[in-house]
């Protein structure tokens, strides 16, 4: 209490006991300690040379260097997910102080060093299919918050379509669904199919995709053979621009897939389909509604436990059947109709509908195309959707995203030999220019 209207002086504070004892002190019964006064001797402060404030290092030795933030592309190559082909290049870029997250809170340095996740961060401007090629937009840092805008731009493919047969994943490497022998089909024939799917339609998305539907992803009902919670409907999406890439080719290197889909994966793949055409056909597309008819025309080749085993809730019923099989109304027509011919036609006829192994092997046409699509477009989807409207059957033989907003191949992109070949030093330059400048901007070697 004898310090508070005392001044605050630079001086050196000397500690003196009271001499005067109180009335505390002066009891017998008082076994409390003497009070400390504090006494001033003032000096005359002495001038300490200044540090010059360093704006970098914001006059602290312990902080770090701001890291970059920005935006660049790479090319993913095929055969590897968009996820772990990022991992990579993050792995390459730790090496560079300059990529490192400096402003990242205690936890979240943490959380990365307990899951042992790499100290560059980043994220990507949209999934790119494990089997497909091309652009894919990373974001470093303070750049993942611009990613949302790759994700809603206009997107170009160059796709592949193999035509012989449809799979349950669109592209090569699903199960056969179908096959249709594709002999007569024509750049005319293709090019009077195009016009319908350009400009504004409603897509069904393939069952085998990332959406979410309860909190699954589509695939994971596909790869468990489980009944959707609900109905897809069709999506809305934009075709700006759809061409065909030269002359249908029969002379090439791919081969038409051999595993077969099973009785449910067919089935599954048809209570999908069916559902989404139906939809289609309320919205007046005529396509959908050939498609659906036949399907009612060919007939289920499933039994009835096998179709229960995909409905919601169905257990499996111990049940003999007893009675003799139905043949469908396909095969019935079938065997009408090759009454009709000679025994070459009839097998010839068998060999349309049945493929042999010589038939599998032998060259299909492919057909290049080139897309310009707004976001949500499943290139898969079209190429199907394609082969049906012209009465055939097609997947995805091969697709390359050639251009992402203002990312293009050959033009601004990172080459994938460069990420898993080369040193750090011989494209990161490249990556920090794109990073500061833009993907506008012209880079010189």
């Amino acid at each position: 209490m004898q310090l508070r209207n005392l001044p605050i002086l630079p001086t050196n504070a000397i500690f003196h006991r009271q001499t005067r004892p109180s009335i505390r002190q002066s009891s017998p019964f008082c076994s409390t300690q003497s009070p400390l006064l504090l006494k001033i001797n003032p000096r005359t402060p002495q001038s300490t040379p200044t540090r010059a404030i360093d704006p970098y290092m914001n006059n602290n030795p312990r902080s770090a260097p701001p890291s970059m933030s920005g935006t660049f592309a790479v090319h993913k190559p095929a055969g590897v997910s968009s996820a772990t082909f990022m991992e990579t290049v993050q792995r390459r870029m730790e090496a560079d102080p300059e990529f490192i997250n400096t402003n990242m809170t205690r936890e979240e340095r943490q959380k990365r060093k307990r899951r042992k996740m790499p100290k560059v961060k980043m994220g990507h401007g949209g999934t790119l299919d494990p089997a497909a090629d091309g652009v894919l937009v990373l974001g470093v840092n303070e750049g993942t918050k611009r990613l949302g805008e790759y994700l809603n731009c206009s997107k170009t493919y160059e796709v592949i379509a193999h035509f012989g047969c449809s799979t349950t994943t669109y592209d090569a490497e699903g199960s056969v669904l179908d096959r249709v022998s594709t002999t007569d089909i024509t750049k005319e024939m293709i090019e009077q199919v195009l016009q319908h799917f350009r400009g504004e339609i409603q897509q069904i998305p393939p069952i085998y995709s990332a959406l979410k539907i309860a909190g699954s992803k589509l695939y994971e009902y596909a790869r468990n053979l489980e009944s959707l919670p609900r109905n897809i409907s069709p999506r809305p999406v934009t075709i700006h621009s759809l061409e065909v890439m030269g002359d249908i080719l029969y002379d090439h290197e791919f081969m038409l897939p051999t595993k077969e889909a099973t009785t449910d994966e067919k089935f599954q793949e048809r209570v999908f389909r069916d559902a989404g055409l139906k939809e289609l056909v309320k919205l007046g597309n005529k396509y959908a509604e050939m498609e659906l008819q036949s399907l009612g025309d060919k007939g289920s080749s499933e039994s009835a436990p096998e179709r229960e085993s995909l409905a919601p809730g169905a257990e499996p019923a111990d049940v003999e059947v007893t009675e003799p099989p139905t043949v469908t109304t396909e095969a019935l027509a079938l065997l009408e109709h090759a009454a009709k011919f000679s025994e070459p036609e009839s097998d010839q006829l068998a060999a349309q509908q049945n493929l042999s192994a010589a038939e599998i092997t032998a060259p299909h046409p492919i057909v290049a195309f080139r897309a310009t699509v707004s976001s949500g477009t499943y290139i898969r989807s079209l190429v199907h959707d394609i082969a049906i409207a012209m009465g055939a059957r097609a997947h995805v033989a091969k697709l390359t995203r050639t251009r992402q907003g203002d990312w293009e191949v050959g033009k601004n992109i990172i080459p994938a030999d460069d990420v898993e070949g080369k040193d750090l030093s011989e494209w990161a330059p490249k990556v920090k220019f794109y990073m500061t400048n833009g993907p506008l901007a012209e880079y010189k070697e």
